[in-house]
């Protein structure tokens, strides 16, 4: 069994190792990941990470083409887990392509809204959105679609196959004609629809695989659970089902579409907007307007070789009278048609807004590719007014005949990282083109296309992708960018997140002084800085050593957000407004300190003071001179000591995966050390945290190993031993007998370089929990059989730090632990906890929950029971015994230079006292004598 569990509460006044988060100082890494982000929860870093024998993290797989992988390692342990797809959670439509289909979306494009008698055809698009165009081998694995139409009780069924590099496909449902009736029976007080409204038809679909031969069975997924009357089990049908949206059905014919090209404000010609095909007639209708008073004019027409221009007649013989003249020439043939008004004009008693005079027939003879254009050239001319200027007109010529076009993007949004790295971010676009028969045609080198907002998205010349460059102001939630291929035009809806400005920069202590005790040897390039008396003195000595400044750990966090389509451009975030993302390795070249000599930044994540004084640590935009993000830090003129030296060993190390409470897409990763060594000879490193005298906490890894040491002895060689890694240089522990309890003791000291005398100059002490137990690992229970919640925390709470009520106990009752964790065990015991259970195989009251996934392949071997016996954090020892005179041992209760000071003062005030008294006295007894 595996208890994990967190105290949620106020904690009272018992001190612990630090008020400040500590962990375990494990290093993660995401694998197999194309784009992933480590992530901070809004207050919960203390919540989550107060132990030194664990570390929480939250993280984010935004892109993976294959399951991404999560390393925790400290040391020389390692341990890594392929991240389940239920956590990611993975789309299961997919089941049958056998392919990681974490990014993989259906996404559904109805054709046509408006469906007609005359062409009772519904056409639906259907494509994968976040599938690489370039992978091939799941092209014949795609699954099978099945559209449903629902109108009252009767449906019509569809289907299509997902295919090709594109993953699209079309299907289509042949309406009944008795489907455009009106309803027959009209629900609630809802009104009988008008003849100009159409009728509404619900679209579904619901996804199965295909048979062995890859094809579409016939068989209904739903096991014949179709709406029907007088059948049942419709609740559970629909369950399956995935709304596409609805379509409206109409009677009547479907309209010509016109397009009006307007010659001046007195001639208007209206011509065709839909393609037309080789052999067919044009209709071309000349109008004029309603308010105007022209009895008389001239219209001259020209057109290119391969149309034919047919008659021209009159459309109102009352009204006006058309005469046509015609010349052909080599390239052109041109038509001049002349309207005379020969009756008084009727516009008074007319609703429109034009009068039609004459209609125009061209023959389309032949074109010389299978999709262009055909111009026609207009001119009129008033008897003694001249002539208008040339207006240019267009037929569309093509040989199918479209429904229309579909611009595809290989995903749906954008994550803009281009204004942090100055990277260009792009998505591929494909246009595709869909038939009356349902064949689907590539047409992208032949669209043109315009970004609806350039600040937001841009689109590329040849509009085969569109991008962020990292100059764009903002992000939006579907973001248009529009293409157009002949008459038909469609958008593309793409999502755009920006990272959120100013940057945010976390440093754990942004006023960093120079540690009492701690010399390190001076580097060239860095002048000596001012240190204590003895110090001085022994930099006179040429001994070249200066005061240690404190360290501090630094990361950039953002969060991507984008304005949502209302009036008000509100804010979307991604994940949510909780999570904000570590992009300090997409910003970690453009990190600067305004004046390095104050600090310096060490690999973009340690923060390093150098001299006294304040200074501004920045992030640059890699695009121009602006500022993403910047923070003041402070190097001190006064001087801290160590008080305390956390101490946590670590034999191995358990890694555990489970969702987050939070958000749905978040993912919690729990690592812990192992403290049990269940084999002779199996050997621990030392993790160690220390802890200042202003309170600060700081991982004592993040500091230059030249600059110190560590030496740790046994308490009893019995049970561990102790030697020292030349490769880690620090020391080791190796099982020798069983046995547990505090058996090690670790000493931090200066660097060798700077020590006064051969006498060791000891910075802080701590003491180490360790537990040797052969043939028994971390996972092992001393009792079988299956326990509820609250039976294993109260059994691992009695498992809890076995040493005897005098080691625990002084005389007059008070609390003597010899680490912070039993420190602090009175005070847990107050708080309220929350338990969460996080179990693999075999779990509380037999039920399976997916959120916990051991890492190891031996399922619960190495894995800590005992949860509630961390952290092993240490008190120093309460005197020196044992120690030199002249050992540098800090401690709670050293004295400050201050302190001293003032007890000096007062004692020399007493001794003058004393003195003055015995003067008193003395002179008092020789008056009496005499």
């Amino acid at each position: 069994f595996l208890l994990v569990t967190e105290c949620r509460g106020i904690l009272d006044n018992n001190q612990r190792f630090s008020s400040l988060p500590t962990y375990l100082r494990v290093s993660y890494r995401i694998f197999s990941a194309e784009t992933s982000f480590f992530l901070k929860e809004a207050n919960q870093d203390f919540m989550r990470n107060s132990s030194l024998q664990t570390r929480v993290e939250s993280f984010f797989p935004y892109k993976a083409k294959r399951p991404p992988i999560l390393n925790a390692s400290y040391g020389p342990f390692s341990v890594e887990q392929v991240v389940p797809q239920d956590l990611m959670l993975t789309s299961n439509f997919f089941g049958s392509a056998n392919k990681f289909t974490y990014n993989w979306k259906l996404k559904a494009y109805i054709m046509s809204d408006k469906i007609y008698l005359s062409k009772p055809k519904v056409q639906v698009l259907f494509y994968i959105v976040g599938r690489d165009w370039d992978d091939y081998s799941t092209t014949e694995r795609l699954p099978c679609l099945r559209v449903f139409a629902f109108r009252e009780t009767r449906e019509v069924r569809g289907s299509c196959r997902l295919k090709g590099d594109l993953g699209l496909c079309v299907a289509e449902l042949e309406l009944l004609p008795s489907w455009f009736n009106p309803p027959t029976v009209v629900t609630g007080r809802k009104k009988p629809l008008d003849q100009f409204e159409g009728s509404p038809v619900e679209l579904y679909y619901t996804i199965q695989p295909g048979d062995e031969k890859r094809e579409c069975t016939a068989e209904d997924i739903r096991k014949g659970n179709a709406i029907r009357p007088g059948k049942d089990g419709m609740d559970e049908a629909m369950s399956h089902l995935q709304r596409i949206g609805s379509v409206s059905l109409y009677r009547g014919q479907e309209t010509s579409q016109l397009t009006e090209l307007r010659l001046d404000s007195n001639i208007v010609v209206w011509l065709p907007s839909k393609p037309v095909k080789q052999g067919e007639v044009v209709n071309v209708y000349v109008t004029v307007a309603n308010n105007s008073t022209v009895d008389q004019f001239m219209l001259r027409a020209k057109v290119k070789k391969g149309v034919n221009i047919l008659s021209a007649k009159t459309s109102d013989p009352r009204q006006w009278d058309v005469k046509q003249e015609v010349g052909n020439g080599g390239k052109h043939s041109t038509t001049t048609v002349i309207c005379q008004r020969i009756a008084p004009s009727s516009r008074n008693r007319s609703n429109s807004l034009f009068n039609e005079v004459v209609q125009m027939n061209f023959e389309i003879a032949s074109f010389s590719s299978l999709s262009g254009t055909q111009p026609i050239t207009w001119q009129v001319e008033y008897p003694r007014k001249g002539t208008t200027d040339i207006t240019l007109s267009e037929i569309f010529i093509c040989q199918k005949d479209l429904v229309g076009i579909v611009p595809l993007a290989m995903d749906m949004e954008i994550l803009n990282t281009a204004i942090l790295t100055g990277k260009t971010v792009a998505v591929p676009i494909k246009v595709v083109s869909i038939e009356e028969n349902s064949a689907v045609t590539d047409i992208s080198e032949s669209v043109e296309c315009k970004s609806s907002d350039e600040d937001v998205i841009k689109v590329s010349d040849r509009c085969d992708y569109v991008f962020v460059n990292g100059k764009e102001m903002k992000g939006k939630v579907n973001a248009l960018v529009n293409f157009t291929y002949q008459y038909l035009s469609a958008p593309l809806q793409i999502t755009v997140w920006v990272p959120r400005l100013p940057l945010q920069i976390d440093i754990s202590d942004t006023e960093l002084s120079q540690i009492k005790g701690w010399r390190v040897p001076v580097v060239s390039n860095k002048r000596p800085t001012r240190d204590s008396d003895d110090e001085d003195e022994d930099e006179r000595k040429g001994r070249g050593c200066t005061l240690q400044y404190q360290h501090a750990m630094v990361r950039v966090l953002t969060q991507f957000v984008a304005e949502d389509s209302s009036p008000w451009g509100q804010l979307s975030y991604l994940l949510g407004s909780d999570w904000q993302f570590d992009i300090t390795d997409l910003v970690m070249d453009f990190m600067k300190l305004e004046d390095p000599h104050i600090a310096k930044l060490q690999e973009g994540r340690i923060l390093i003071g150098r001299e006294v004084g304040m200074t501004t640590m920045q992030v640059l935009s890699p695009l121009s001179d602006s500022i993403l993000a910047e923070k003041t830090v402070t190097v001190l003129d006064d001087k801290v000591t160590i008080t305390d030296l956390g101490v946590q060993l670590v034999a191995g190390l358990s890694l555990f995966l489970q969702p987050s409470a939070a958000s749905s897409r978040a993912i919690v990763a729990t690592t812990i050390a192992q403290e049990l060594l269940h084999t002779p000879k199996q050997e621990a490193v030392v993790s160690t945290w220390i802890q200042f005298s202003d309170s600060s906490v700081t991982p004592l890894d993040i500091y230059d190993s030249k600059d110190f040491s560590l030496s740790a002895v046994s308490l009893d060689e019995a049970v561990v031993s102790i030697h020292q890694n030349s490769a880690l240089k620090w020391p080791v522990v190796a099982a020798e007998g069983e046995g547990q309890g505090t058996l090690i003791k670790v000493d931090m000291m200066i660097s060798e370089a700077c020590q006064k005398s051969k006498r060791k100059s000891v910075l802080a002490v701590g003491n180490g929990n360790i537990k040797v137990k052969f043939g028994q690992n971390d996972a092992d229970s001393d009792t079988g059989g299956d326990y509820d919640a609250d039976e294993i925390e109260n059994h691992a709470s009695d498992r809890r730090h076995k040493v005897s009520d005098q080691e625990r106990y002084g005389q007059d009752g008070r609390y003597y632990g010899s680490s912070s964790a039993e420190r602090e065990e009175g005070t847990i015991r107050k708080v309220s906890t929350t338990a969460k259970s996080v179990i693999k195989n075999k779990v509380i009251k037999n039920n399976r929950l997916d959120g916990g996934k051991l890492s190891d392949d031996s399922q619960l071997q190495n894995i800590p029971i005992d949860f509630t016996n961390f952290p092993a954090q240490v008190d120093l020892p309460k005197g020196n015994a044992g120690m030199e005179e002249n050992d540098l041992v800090q401690t709670p209760r050293g004295l400050s230079d201050l302190e001293i000071g003032m007890y000096a003062l007062l004692g020399v005030f007493c001794l003058a006292i004393l003195v003055f008294l015995i003067n008193c006295a003395t002179f008092a007894l020789k008056y009496r004598h005499k």
